[in-house]
């Protein structure tokens, strides 16, 4: 393995006293290192070895040329000038030091093989860091893409990333701190150097082509960054990068499957036969619950792929992935126990930790067992959290069931409004009511929802009974219309329930622009 002239120099200062001046190269290129004699001619990355009065005082010097030098220090200044010097003070074997450094590319070599051997068979992420553990010398964890932990060597209990690697994934608080430090260089490839989770780290973001797909982080907090490190961390990065590749491709096939297929009935679009015949092995005889998670405002910055990993986590056998800005979650229904209400009332349970903590709203939509009509069970959720934001703004959790009326009569109104549906007398109770304090709209909406019935017509109102006879009677007059008629009362129903809706989104976006 070819080494750097900082490495070399970090590798062996222990076991001499030396200083290292002069230009250098952070780059893995050095050969392991030759004695210099008086008749070799200096060459391009090679690193020699020799007595100081062996040096010429003046001959042509290659780019990337490095010197460990023994003895007299003031002949060097001509070297210093134009390449990397290495110089070993007081009285030092010249030969020690040429062992030393032979040794150092034997570990280096042994721990490049040791990183292909692991490659080579189950590509192990957390053995591809503990066989690094006595390069680096300090503590290390490698994340996904979604911020969950998957690998960590300790080089000691101390690491103040011990806490933080212990858990399955960064939590929340810790998540938006990476994210304020981390956000601008998520496709940074170059190792950065960063103030993380209270300590100093070295990262290395990882990526299968154009795509990041998680990040070596490296505990400075410790240990003293050393700059022969950055190379050193991209051979591990590369090493973790094929690994994770041959990670994401072992996915179990019908669970890829069952993945593939609801994102495409989400987007519309059909399924081929084979894939058809595939799925009824892998999801027969299944319930499914489709859950919409939408964040606020406050959190928008918060990856939703870290959400669909938790939700993946959290709920065994369960597939999410992020689409038009949400996070669409396909649950198994079986995990929250058998019957709908048991079922809806556990995962309300069970999703308070995102609607709570992570300040989100959710849409639930009933369960199925059909996977090719998923895409209508995802406009069921995004219907949940569209009528549910609007009519009940403070809740975080909707079910569809609890807003399907409402999502019943937008949808057969269509683009038109309310009027236009009116009876000529409907009309007419509209007028009344523009000129008069008694309205004879609420009055008819609540006597039809009491199955007009007068006396508790009257207890809802708080109108004597005689007074609301009297009314009924107007009212009936106005709309010419028998009411007995169980067709003109859902009509009626219909209107007076969009109405309502209109007004009530009406008296709300007045109150948020005041409030504004």
């Amino acid at each position: 393995m070819k080494l750097s002239a900082d490495i070399v120099f970090d590798g062996i200062s222990g076991r001499f006293p030396m200083e290292i001046s002069g230009p250098r190269s952070s780059e893995l290129r050095l050969e392991r290192p030759i004695f210099y004699s008086d008749a070799d001619m200096l060459k391009k990355d090679h690193l020699y070895i020799t007595h100081t009065e062996r040096l010429p005082r003046r001959t042509e010097i290659p780019q990337g040329v490095v010197l460990i030098c023994v003895g007299d220090a003031l002949r060097l200044s001509y070297y210093q000038e134009r390449c990397c010097v290495i110089h070993l003070t007081g009285d030092t074997d010249v030969f020690s030091v040429f062992n030393a450094v032979q040794e150092l590319y034997d570990r280096f070599d042994r721990w490049q093989a040791e990183l292909q051997a692991i490659l080579d068979g189950d590509a192990n992420v957390d053995e591809l860091l503990k066989c690094s553990l006595p390069v680096f010398d300090t503590s290390m964890f490698l994340m996904d893409a979604n911020f969950h932990f998957l690998a960590r060597a300790e080089a000691n209990s101390t690491s103040d990333l011990r806490g933080a690697a212990q858990s399955e994934s960064l939590s929340l608080e810790e998540l938006q701190q990476y994210l304020e430090v981390n956000e601008l260089v998520l496709q940074e490839k170059e190792p950065l150097v960063l103030n993380l989770l209270d300590t100093t780290t070295l990262n290395v973001n990882l990526f299968d082509h154009e795509t990041y797909i998680g990040c070596l982080t490296i505990d400075y907090k410790k240990h003293r960054n050393r700059r022969g490190d950055v190379e050193l961390a991209k051979v591990l990065a590369s090493k973790l990068e094929s690994a994770l590749v041959r990670f994401a491709s072992a996915e179990p096939t019908g669970y890829r499957l069952l993945r593939r297929v609801l994102s495409d009935a989400v987007d519309g679009i059909p399924i081929d036969y084979a894939q058809r015949r595939a799925l009824e092995n892998t999801s027969l005889g299944k319930m499914y619950i489709c859950v919409k998670m939408e964040l606020s405002s406050r959190l928008s910055k918060l990856p939703l792929g870290y959400i669909c990993s938790e939700v993946e986590r959290r709920f065994p056998r369960s597939i999410a992935f992020e689409r038009a800005g949400a996070a669409m979650c396909f649950l198994d229904a079986a995990f929250f126990g058998e019957g709908e209400e048991q079922q809806q009332a556990a995962l309300a349970n069970e999703l308070r930790v995102f609607t709570e903590s992570m300040d989100m709203r959710v849409g639930i939509s009933d369960a199925f067992s059909n996977i090719l009509s998923a895409r209508l069970y995802y406009h069921q959720a995004s219907a949940a959290i569209e009528n549910g934001v609007l009519l009940d703004p403070d809740r975080k959790y909707y079910r569809f069931q609890d807003y399907a009326l409402t999502e019943l009569i937008v949808n057969s109104l269509g683009k038109m409004p309310a009027e236009l549906f009116f009876s000529p007398g409907m009309h007419r109770l509209a007028e009344h009511d523009a000129e008069s304090a008694v309205s004879y709209m609420d009055t008819l909406r609540e006597y039809l929802n009491q199955n007009m019935s007068i006396t508790r017509t009257s207890a809802a109102l708080y109108v004597h009974r005689s007074t609301l006879m009297e009314r009924i009677a107007r009212i009936e007059r106005d709309l010419d219309t028998d009411l007995s008629d169980p067709d003109v009362r859902l009509k009626i129903l219909i209107l007076l329930k969009a109405i309502w809706l209109q007004q009530e989104l009406k008296e709300r976006g007045k109150r948020e622009k005041e409030s504004s």
